[in-house]
């Protein structure tokens, strides 16, 4: 089976800009605050959860990184001293990564302006129906890509965004 001469056109066309877009944020973190998009993603994440803490499995899964990928990551963002790991007082089986009080400081002084970027980059170009519509298309294909049984990270689930 081939791609239909349309089909061609937007897949191209997707691959594309999801590449220049993610590029686009990585390199403003990396110029502007010495940080990959994936360290934002973690940071971010941290930032958001309760007692800016989770478990190492459960933030692989809320980041879509496989177990490995995360410890290496981690490892980077430990020895910037933007978070810590810790053994969780609720599980001692678990280990945490907790957000630092440095790394708080810098995902609140990056977040601005990566987000004035995303807004300018994604939003302004889309319009609120359009961005909508995007998120939803895109859910369905995150769904349907997980489903295949050939996600690279099976225990990641799509569905804990």
């Amino acid at each position: 089976m081939t791609l239909t001469r349309s089909e061609l056109r937007s897949w191209v066309k997707l691959i594309g800009g999801i590449k220049a877009l993610l590029d686009a944020l990585d390199r403003q973190l990396r110029t502007e605050a010495g940080m990959s998009h994936d360290d934002y993603l973690i940071l971010s994440r941290l930032h958001r959860a309760p007692d800016r803490s989770m478990g190492m499995g459960e933030l692989a899964s809320a980041v879509e990184f496989s177990p490995s990928r995360l410890s290496h990551a981690v490892d980077r963002l430990e020895g910037d001293g933007w978070l810590c790991r810790v053994r969780s007082t609720a599980d001692r089986r678990v280990i945490d990564a907790t957000l630092t009080e440095e790394g708080l400081a810098k995902v609140e002084e990056v977040s601005p302006d990566h987000l004035a970027l995303v807004r300018r980059l994604v939003f302004e170009n889309l319009g609120p129906e359009r961005a909508g519509q995007t998120a939803e298309a895109m859910d369905q294909v995150g769904r349907a890509a997980e489903s295949s049984g050939l996600s690279p990270h099976p225990d990641v689930d799509v569905r804990h965004r």
